[in-house]
């Protein structure tokens, strides 16, 4: 700078040390109005940027030059203001060489002098040059000043003249530029990451980012208002996503704020503080508030016009966002907000239904399984992303960076290593504590954490967020929690909500908030699953009733506790048990019963009760368990045991593999169970004749799976009017359904697999909420077209028949989802009615015999999986090429399948399996090869990577982007690829080798 100016509005204090200053400002005082020096200076501290600038402070006596030449070493970015008369000032020329010797990020601004006139030195320079010659400047030091000045001209900078509305708009843009360059906007990472691309990309979608080989598409225009709420178990990884998205695309917005622990600030009642911090963030300058309400006035009035990106981390509540960012119409177009839930419905009860449309659209498809959209109006999306638990391979990978530091586990701790790692649940926070605390230890250690880590898998931070989970609970979800950690992991989450209803635990609403806090799950199947460290926790809550004394603890499921308990007189607290009796000798006597008195849920399978008098009439008051709403008895010897319980309340009963040779007490058993709901009798093989004719009215689901004896199932079901489902799978001398089956109005469920059923008829009106058929190695099996009538069927599975036709009235069922065709080996083809299955979402015709598809399988606009490994097909079936939301494609085995597979027109598309075909080439986009999650091709394969047509402006997910090709673009690909082959690279180097840039035409 011109150390001859006086610019006495600037700080005037003694010189901090060099280290502190992170830009360097370089200009002609004299010639660049006071104005702008003094707004970009003031801009950059603003913005939290430390900028040297002044002089002043230098004591008297020192040289200048050297402590500037200091400052300029040590700064990061310096920013040369080049003026008219910048090189007259030898200061600044100095300034400027030394940047480049010092290699230093330059950044230019020419101010009133192009780069052609200051790295040609033309006109004012040119003069300035020459009045340094004649004062004596050696040609040395002239020529090294020039070159320094043609080096600057040639790095990116700004030019005033481009900027329409002048100084403010060009310094808006200097500190934009150094702040990223800074990474001043960033929030801190971890360094060891693993498994986050695929999430990354996945948030980068649901935020409408253009983002190609894991970088962001700079200059893209950002389009309407996206919030995208992310949830999953706590210590999961979600913070430490969205921070990875936060630093990759908050450069592309006008302001941008990360705010972490807003659940925690809220109970501490710092409201008005997250708000001023907000403000702070977005604007550059902190704003006092005297209330909340003068805080979201604020925020709704300065950021209407402003593109922002705001990040909250950790919210538990809609209302702690109410007064921060409640309606994305405060801020500008292209806003974006990220929140972090501890619950996945966060917005759900709070989205107006006359504003908030919920709907399935083609975008459901390109987000996945799982994921919700809501629009609104046609500017403002709100969107979903469930964070799931870490695969094993990546646990293992990050488990290593941590114990090991990256490096390769010696051979005598690979296996404990997999094994500590596989133990704590996918858990990156509990993968980071014991990793780390293991680096260095010797074996022992290694055995003692693992031994450690199955009794109690998290240390006390992560246990105390997980229970912290728990308590926000409701009571009956809490009772639900329990249940499901001691009892039902695994079980089809069907059967114990018919227990918690009759406890009064409202189970709809209990599972639907353990689902939005992400404390249980509902797998395939239906079945309940939850992470294995909230299992422990929830036994642990249980253990903490009373760690001594197991017989005061609402559950039991440990044997050995069992054992100590079953001597006891009197167990009042023990509300559920689940025990296995192995051998007379721990099997319970008579009085066990009368002792657990409000058992409410009693698994006691293999159990011979001592001392029951199977000739006993037993009294009303003589009854044992009079509570008792579920018991599962399997491998029950005698079932006429059950008569001396009171099963009054009783609606679940399970006597699978009973081995009881006598059922004449079947009868008195069903009449007193007269509210039985659910009846299991899986494997009972004594059992010779239906129990239908004397089971209670309220039955609602009866499992007869693999009674082999059962002849039939008796026309008295027609007297089950509230019968939902009925399983009768391998029951192998069943020969047909009676009639009355028909009229239950309330049928939903329907298995007959493996029995020898040979024809069902579907009359008009029958079956009207039939939804699920499942005739599996049915090999006798024909339908008819009466099977057009069940109007109301979502899944057909005919699986190993010997069907060799479908009738062509199937094509009648306007809501059916699955068809599932598997190891039909006589069936070679589908009607054309197929087309006409609207709502068909997934066809598995693995290993049947179809040799093609019919062409009206272009109509199957929801298809997402079509599963046809090991058949006879012969070419990429046209039909499927433009569906939209298909997300799956197995052709794996199909060793007829040759020529192109053509997928430029499967947006959604994430597996591709093409394993063990004669497929030659493959034609996908760039954007839809970035999406393929799972692509299996033998080698050989050609792979064409298509981009769009020439000069062509299309919308990615949100935001625009244009891009030119050359029109023989296709032709100079094929000629790099033929060049490859001819220069002797095998087939599996040219299909490696990046064929883009071609074009649709």
């Amino acid at each position: 700078m011109d150390v001859c100016t006086n610019l006495s509005w600037l700080p005037s204090t003694r010189w901090p040390n060099v280290y502190y200053y992170e830009v360097f400002l370089s200009f002609r005082g004299e010639d660049v109005r006071r104005n702008f020096i003094q707004c970009l200076y003031e801009a950059l501290a603003a913005s939290g940027i430390y900028a040297f600038i002044d002089h002043d402070g230098i004591e008297i006596g020192e040289e200048i030059m050297l402590k500037i030449f200091e400052v300029i070493g040590h700064s990061e970015i310096c920013i040369p203001i080049f003026s008219k008369d910048f090189a007259s000032s030898k200061s600044c020329l100095k300034e400027v060489e030394k940047m480049v010797e010092c290699d230093r990020t330059i950044m230019p601004i020419f101010y009133d002098a192009s780069p052609s006139v200051v790295g040609e030195q033309q006109e004012s320079y040119q003069q300035s040059f020459c009045n340094h010659a004649a004062k004596g400047v050696s040609p040395a030091t002239i020529n090294s000043w020039k070159e320094a000045l043609r080096n600057v001209s040639r790095k990116r900078g700004w030019e005033l003249e481009k900027f329409q509305h002048g100084d403010h708009q060009l310094i808006k843009e200097v500190v934009s530029t150094v702040r990223r360059l800074l990474r001043k906007d960033e929030v801190d990472v971890s360094e060891h990451l693993v498994g986050m691309d695929h999430h990354v990309q996945e948030m980068m979608t649901r935020l409408g980012v253009h983002y190609e080989n894991r970088q962001v598409v700079e200059g893209q225009i950002l389009m309407g208002r996206r919030v995208v709420e992310i949830s999953g178990l706590p210590g999961i990884g979600k913070s430490t996503l969205v921070k990875i998205v936060y630093n990759k695309i908050h450069h592309l917005f006008e302001g941008c704020s990360f705010l972490n622990d807003i659940h925690g600030k809220v109970e501490e009642k710092r409201l008005p503080s997250l708000q001023e911090d907000l403000i702070s963030d977005l604007q550059k300058k902190r704003c006092p508030l005297r209330s909340s309400a003068e805080g979201t006035a604020f925020i709704k009035y300065k950021f209407r016009n402003m593109r922002v990106l705001i990040a909250l981390d950790d919210v538990s509540d809609f209302e702690q966002i109410d007064l921060l960012a409640r309606d994305p119409s405060w801020f500008g177009p292209g806003s974006r907000i990220i929140i972090v839930s501890m619950r996945s419905n966060l917005f759900d009860k709070q989205l107006p239904v006359e504003n908030y449309e919920f709907q399935e659209s083609a975008r459901q498809s390109v987000l996945g399984p799982g994921s919700s959209v809501v629009n609104i109006c046609d500017d403002i999306l709100i969107e979903k992303y469930e964070l799931k638990q870490m695969n094993d391979a990546h646990a293992f990978q990050l488990f290593c960076k941590y114990a090991f530091r990256g490096k390769p586990p010696p051979e005598d701790f690979s296996s404990l290593a997999r094994d500590i790692s596989l133990g704590t649940g996918g858990l990156p926070s509990v993968i980071q504590v014991v990793g780390s605390s293991l680096f260095g230890k010797p074996l022992k250690f290694w055995e003692e954490a693992l031994d450690r880590l199955k009794r109690e898998p998290f240390n006390k931070e992560v246990k105390r967020i997980l229970k912290r989970r728990y308590e926000a609970l409701e009571d009956n979800a809490q009772q639900i929690f329990l249940d499901t950690a001691c009892f039902f992991m695994g079980k089809d989450k069907t059967i114990p909500c018919y227990m918690w209803e009759a406890c009064k635990y409202d189970p709809c609403r209990g599972v639907d908030e353990l689902h939005n806090m992400s404390l249980v799950k509902t797998r395939e199947n239906n079945e309940l699953w939850m992470n294995n460290q909230l299992k422990v926790l929830g036994r642990e809550i249980v253990k903490e009733e009373n760690p001594r004394k197991p017989f005061k603890r609402s559950r039991l499921w440990n044997q050995e506790d069992i054992d100590r308990v079953l001597i006891k007189r009197k167990v009042d607290a023990v509300e559920a048990l689940s025990a296995t009796f192995d051998n007379s000798r721990s099997s319970p006597e008579c009085r066990f019963f009368r002792n657990f008195s409000n058992l409410r849920y009693l698994r006691m399978n293999r159990a011979i009760i001592k001392g029951i008098k199977q000739s006993a009439k037993y009294s009303r008051e003589d009854l044992f368990l009079p509570r008792l709403k579920w018991l599962e008895w399997q491998w029950c010897h005698k079932i006429s045991s059950l008569l001396a319980l009171d099963m009054s309340d009783l609606v679940i009963l399970d006597l699978s593999w009973s081995t009881s040779s006598t059922w004449r007490c079947w009868r008195q058993i069903m009449k007193k169970a007269k509210n039985l709901k659910v009846l299991i009798l899986k494997d009972c093989a004594w059992l010779a004749e239906s129990p239908v004719s004397h089971a209670p009215l309220k039955l609602e689901r009866l499992n007869l799976e693999h009674c082999s004896t059962l002849p039939g199932v008796g026309r008295s079901i027609g007297k089950l009017r509230n019968l939902v489902s009925l399983n009768i799978k391998f029951c192998s001398f069943v020969q047909e359904l009676p009639e009355e089956i028909g009229s239950l109005e309330a049928l939903k469920e329907l298995y007959i697999d493996g029995t020898s059923i040979k024809a069902i008829d579907f009359p008009e009106g029958s079956y009207g909420k039939l939804e699920i058929l499942s005739a599996c190695n049915c090999k006798s099996l024909s339908l008819s077209n009466s099977i057009g009538n069940l109007k109301s069927l979502l899944y057909l599975a005919l699986d190993d028949t010997e069907l060799s036709e479908l009738p062509r009235t199937i094509g009648l069922l306007e809501n059916l989802q699955t068809l599932s065709l598997r190891n039909c080996r006589s069936l070679w083809k589908l009607p054309d009615s197929i087309g006409s299955l609207k709502e068909l979402r997934v066809v598995d015709l693995s290993d049947a015999v179809v040799d093609e598809l019919p062409r009206s399988v272009k109509y199957l606009r929801n298809l997402k999986v079509l599963k046809m490994p090991r058949t006879f097909i012969r070419e990429f079936p046209g039909g499927v090429k433009n569906l939209e939301r298909l997300e799956e494609i197995d052709f794996s085995g199909c060793k007829s399948l040759t020529g192109e597979c053509n997928i430029t027109g499967l947006a959604s598309l994430r597996v591709l399996l093409l394993v063990y075909t004669d497929i030659s080439q493959l034609i996908v986009t760039i954007r839809g090869y970035s999406n393929l999650q799972n692509l299996r091709l033998d080698d050989g394969v050609l792979i064409l990577k298509i981009e769009t047509t020439k000069g062509e402006r299309r919308q990615f997910n949100g935001c625009e982007t244009a891009r030119e090709f050359q029109a023989d673009g296709h032709l100079i690909s094929m000629l790099t690829m033929n060049q490859t082959l001819k220069q002797g690279g095998n087939q599996t180097e040219a299909r490696k080798l990046l064929v883009d840039e071609v074009c649709l035409q």
